[in-house]
């Protein structure tokens, strides 16, 4: 013990240190001043290399993403690529590889579509109330102008048809609506085409589907028609009459040659009533007959006009 104290008092300064960290290392104790060190760099090293185990697991994945990236489109579509929100191209029929976590598309179908317009009731120029219900037919002739001009193009364009018929159908009559449909027609598909060509649609077709009218005018219009087709079967009778006039004079001229003849007629016209077998009874009368009464009654008319003598007053 006292060889042990006569060393720490003759030993340098550094001896001393020597010593005390060899103690604390078979102590396994650490010195006071390293402890906040240690624990910064842990912290860092548990900062790296969850950073390095983030970027391998998306190395891993990128081969991943390719698999996704590859789209096709058939020959009715087109695709409207988009790199980083702006535009970059038109895709069309086709295999086509995206840039992952960059590209985004739009697919537009070119087919044409149908489009039905429900009906409305609306007023003519005569104001008469009507419900009208048709149906248009567009495709998309420019994909870029359809995906960047408009939104939900297909609602634009019916409720612009729906616009553009009632204005039509107050600008016409009822009898053109009726009667003159494919002028109408033709007059809204110009119409439509020209509005919607800004949006990269062709407006194909505008059918008017049918025309629904009020009953009491329904009414009106079928007396009309039955009226119409009266005058006309009175006019066609009047013209068959005025055709078979000089017909039937020369068959007179020919039957009155011979007394025989006109009797001949006259029982070929009882032939044909018997035919028909109905209930009309025919009593067949000379026409001497007819002939005396004439003479008789021509008698009578020339004694009214004999006047009648009258005694002279004396």
């Amino acid at each position: 013990m006292t060889t042990y104290e006569h060393k720490v008092e003759m030993s340098p300064l550094n001896d001393h240190k020597d010593e005390l960290k060899e103690i604390r290392r078979l102590a396994n104790v650490q010195p006071d001043e390293g402890c906040f060190g240690n624990a910064i760099a842990g912290c860092y090293a548990a900062v790296i290399s969850g950073v390095l185990w983030g970027l391998s697991i998306m190395v891993s994945l990128i081969p991943l993403t390719w698999l996704f990236c590859v789209r096709t489109l058939t020959n009715y579509e087109r695709a409207v690529v988009f790199r980083l929100g702006k535009f970059s191209s038109v895709k069309e029929e086709g295999m086509h590889y995206l840039m992952p976590f960059l590209d985004t598309w739009t697919v537009i179908d070119l087919r044409v579509q149908t489009m039905d317009i429900r009906g409305q009731e609306m007023l003519t120029k005569e104001s008469v109330t009507v419900n009208v219900n048709a149906v248009v037919l567009y495709h998309v002739n420019n994909a870029k102008a359809n995906v960047m001009t408009i939104n939900k193009a297909r609602y634009a364009t019916s409720q612009l048809a729906a616009t553009a018929i009632r204005s039509v159908i107050g600008e016409s009559e009822l009898d053109d609506l009726l009667a003159k449909r494919e002028k109408i027609n033709a007059r809204l598909q110009r119409y439509l085409d020209a509005e919607t060509d800004s949006w990269g649609l062709k407006v194909t077709r505008v059918e008017i589907k049918d025309v629904t009218l009020p009953k009491a005018m329904q009414r009106s219009m079928g007396a009309q028609a039955e009226s119409e087709r009266e005058r006309r079967a009175k006019v066609i009778a009047a013209e068959g009459e005025v055709q078979a006039a000089p017909l039937l004079l020369q068959a007179a001229m020919q039957l009155s040659k011979n007394p025989a003849s006109l009797q001949l007629r006259f029982l070929d016209t009882l032939r044909e009533i018997s035919a028909e077998k109905n209930s009309t009874v025919v009593f067949p009368l000379p026409l001497e007959f007819l002939t005396a009464f004439q003479k008789r009654s021509a008698n009578i008319q020339q004694e009214s006009k004999v006047p009648l003598l009258t005694p002279a007053m004396s």
